[in-house]
């Protein structure tokens, strides 16, 4: 293995939609030399049901908010097989 570390790059995730009303994400990464890429995503995802959603004044308090909602469910309790 290299001795090398490794270069630390923030990510952040955005969603857009197009006129038709598709959504799509925008990945944005900081970049070693300062300047910062935006990159259209066209990911594959599956959301879990919206009963679980959290709702909250800040990002903090919804992830703690579904820490608890969640409440030791397996993935696939979370994502059941269409």
């Amino acid at each position: 293995m290299s001795d090398t570390g490794y270069v630390l790059q923030k990510v952040e995730w955005f969603q857009f939609r197009s006129a038709d009303g598709k959504a799509f994400f925008v990945m944005v990464s900081s970049l070693p030399n300062g300047f910062f890429t935006a990159v259209p995503c066209d990911l594959t995802m599956v959301r879990a049901d919206h009963s679980l959603m959290a709702l909250a004044a800040t990002p903090d308090e919804a992830l703690a908010q579904l820490q608890g909602t969640l409440g030791g469910k397996s993935r696939d309790e979370l994502f059941p097989a269409a």
